[in-house]
């Protein structure tokens, strides 16, 4: 069976009868409907939960079960996402970083993909001249296991005679990606869930500069184009209360954008900064 391996978790077994031992292991880990029937083995249920510093995520989670008689040495346990196995049966749980990068990426120009009742999936596209953020998207996420080992494929698309290339992937479906489903779409369209305050960390805001910002005047302008203007003022207003940023709301074109001003640039770099991509830096008014 292929497989794509977070660099975090694998299985690691010592002893006789490990075939079958193994498998019945594999079994509960990748069938499991219920994460909570594994309480009993990992000491926490496994789905994403709110912890105390108000982040969703959870523990790297390594695990050793010591097996009667002694022979029988340990069993290290670990997740791995399957390309073979069932989108429901796909259910996480998922890292801070993951979530950060998810959550900055669906405030841009990526989407949620709800597909039934298997799971909900992450759809990327970016032009030709963004192609290396596009690739360090696919890296980030093929590094955890969370799409195949497919580079991500090259489009055209054909607007008013003009053409346009670049490049676009998804990430693997997932059960546990429908709460972030819910978090971002109300019938089908984009909206701001005042929730997502608990989620717009420096590296999800640094990924919306990287997919959405631009650098104009001594600020960076942030294009929330898809979001009425009461949900952009609510956008704002979190990162004023988060991070003591100060913004205005330009109308561009009937568009409303949030437009982070230049006393507060320094604050925004000290934040952003060092999640932002070198050839992506010109965002923030950084020329090199």
């Amino acid at each position: 069976m292929d497989e794509v391996t977070d660099p975090s978790l694998s299985v690691l077994a010592e002893g006789s009868f490990l075939g079958g031992l193994t498998l019945y292991i594999l079994y509960v880990f990748y069938k499991i409907k219920d994460a909570s029937s594994v309480k009993h083995i990992t000491g926490e249920k496994n789905n994403t939960c709110v912890s105390f510093n108000r982040l969703a995520h959870v523990k790297d989670t390594d695990y050793t079960l010591y097996l009667k008689p002694p022979k029988l040495t340990s069993l290290r346990l670990k997740r791995t996402f399957h390309t073979k196995v069932r989108a429901s049966n796909r259910i996480g749980p998922h890292n801070k970083d993951v979530l950060s990068v998810i959550v900055g990426s669906l405030l841009g120009d990526a989407h949620a993909n709800a597909r039934t009742i298997e799971g909900t999936r992450i759809a990327y596209r970016q032009s030709i001249i963004h192609t290396d953020y596009l690739f360090w998207l696919y890296e980030f996420y093929f590094q955890k296991g969370y799409c195949s080992n497919l580079k991500p494929r090259k489009y055209t698309r054909i607007v008013k005679g003009k053409e346009y290339y670049g490049y676009e992937f998804n990430t693997f479906t997932f059960r546990s990606f429908n709460w972030i489903h819910k978090l971002f779409y109300k019938k089908g369209i984009k909206y701001i869930n005042p929730k997502l305050q608990l989620y717009l960390t420096p590296l999800a805001l640094a990924v919306l500069i990287m997919d959405d910002g631009c650098w104009t005047g001594n600020g960076v302008r942030i294009a929330t184009n898809c979001f009425k203007l009461d949900q952009v003022k609510l956008l704002g207003n979190m990162l004023v209360k988060l991070y003591g940023l100060n913004y205005t709301i330009q109308n561009i074109e009937g568009h409303y954008c949030i437009y982070i001003t230049k006393d507060s640039m320094p604050k925004l770099k000290g934040l952003v900064l060092p999640y932002i991509l070198p050839s992506m830096q010109y965002k923030l008014g950084i020329i090199k």
